[in-house]
């Protein structure tokens, strides 16, 4: 059992290192273009500063950076789509100034990519062509005018030598196909890092944050209340207006036709149950019982087994002291579980789920990860936004990674202090 399980997890990372490289690829050439284009950059706002002591460069320099914050908001939207979340732009005004911290992080990121991240990216394409070069050894060895040429440190100067090369590079290409997905992450996290300017935020800049965060959970809770009243319109009070009715059918047949009494009672129970079993559901939308009777460890773990893709489960409820968190914070990380969950089982095309649960006196911190194909995004009728708006309104932290061919990382932190 220990060795099929250990294939399957073999065969499930094979196949995501397969999907995942062709884009790592693609980044990693894309990245290495516009690393040559960083230095280039380097060397014309070098000369642009260096002009400055004349006068010109003060007439430059404007343009100059407002050329390099476009350049940095290409490479911004070109790291988000590798790892399947926004980056978003942190500059103030529409005008960039050297006094921005924006602009001198933007600068040094302009830098660091076109030294070392030219350098990661030429590094991982070169161990690609290296793989196709041994490969295809044979036939440029067939093809090359000379007798004789050198790869890595073997020397072909006959058939049976290049025959060997090629079978060498099935395995050179299998690490390069592992090694490129971590190297194009890498870099384009280092990158996400030095992309986002780390500001103090002014009193002000927090009041418009959490006056945003309350206004959207303001919005969440008026559609709440709109999609209780949709329910019950269309479910139980329907129910119960088809329970009056036949009450009153059963009141004319006692006097009239008692012999469809018994039919009419039949009916109207039926109906009082479903009516029943509507109420029902939409109480456990509110707020599931099994929060309240068994603690939000216990409802994951009910929500993981009733998944339709295998889901495996992290769980620890441990608080020091022992605690139970305040029940609206365990709603909201329910509700985060069911609907990543969902998610998971409607739109990921995974094999199998991975849901952690933290619970500490300070902080419930939820993890749920697949092995999809990856490519989620907000605004996609995943349910997303209004799940960042539940959690901005306890003042927490949300974090989406989903680069194409996946893994899908959705990162969830609601701090639940008193």
């Amino acid at each position: 059992m220990r060795a099929a399980g250990i294939t399957a997890a073999a065969a499930a990372t094979a196949r995501s290192t397969a999907r995942r490289s062709p884009s790592a690829a693609w980044y990693a050439l894309r990245c290495l273009g516009t690393g040559l284009g960083a230095l280039v950059a380097v060397a014309l706002l070098t000369v642009v500063l260096a002009l400055c002591p004349v006068g010109v460069g003060f007439l430059l320099l404007p343009r100059a950076l407002q050329l390099l914050r476009r350049y940095a908001e290409f490479h911004r939207r070109l790291v988000g789509r590798r790892l399947g979340a926004e980056v978003r732009s942190p500059y103030r005004d529409r005008q960039p100034s050297p006094r921005d911290p924006a602009v001198r992080k933007d600068l040094l990121w302009l830098f660091v990519h076109g030294t070392a991240g030219t350098a990661l990216c030429a590094a991982a394409l070169t161990l690609c062509s290296h793989a196709v070069n041994w490969l295809t050894a044979p036939v440029w060895w067939r093809l090359l005018p000379s007798e004789r040429d050198t790869i890595i440190l073997l020397d072909v100067d006959s058939w049976p030598v290049a025959a060997a090369a090629a079978v060498g590079g099935v395995g050179y290409a299998l690490v390069a196909l592992a090694a490129l997905p971590p190297l194009a992450d890498l870099h384009a996290r280092a990158s996400r890092r030095l992309l986002v300017a780390r500001r103090r935020e002014s009193l002000a800049e927090r009041v418009r944050e959490l006056t945003l965060s309350r206004s959207g959970a303001l919005d969440a809770h008026a559609a709440e209340l709109r999609r209780i009243e949709r329910d019950l319109h269309d479910g139980a009070q329907a129910d119960l207006v088809a329970v009056s009715l036949r009450l009153g059918m059963i009141r004319r047949a006692l006097a009239h036709r008692p012999d469809q009494v018994e039919e009419l009672v039949d009916s109207t129970q039926r109906v009082a149950e479903q009516a029943l079993g509507s109420l029902r559901a939409l109480v456990r939308g509110i707020h599931p019982p099994v929060l309240a009777d068994r603690g939000l460890t216990e409802a994951v773990r009910s929500l993981a087994a009733h998944c339709a893709v295998p889901t495996r489960t992290d769980l620890d409820g441990s608080a020091d002291p022992p605690t139970r968190a305040p029940a609206a914070a365990e709603a909201a990380a329910y509700f985060v579980v069911a609907e990543a969950l969902t998610n998971v089982a409607r739109h990921s095309g995974a094999r199998t789920a991975l849901v952690r649960l933290r619970i500490t006196a300070g902080a419930i911190a939820v993890r749920v990860e697949d092995d999809g194909r990856g490519g989620a995004a907000e605004g996609a009728g995943s349910g997303l936004p209004g799940l960042r708006r539940r959690v901005a309104a306890f003042d927490g932290t949300t974090a989406l990674s989903s680069p194409p061919g996946g893994p899908t990382v959705l990162e969830v932190d609601i701090p639940c202090a008193s």
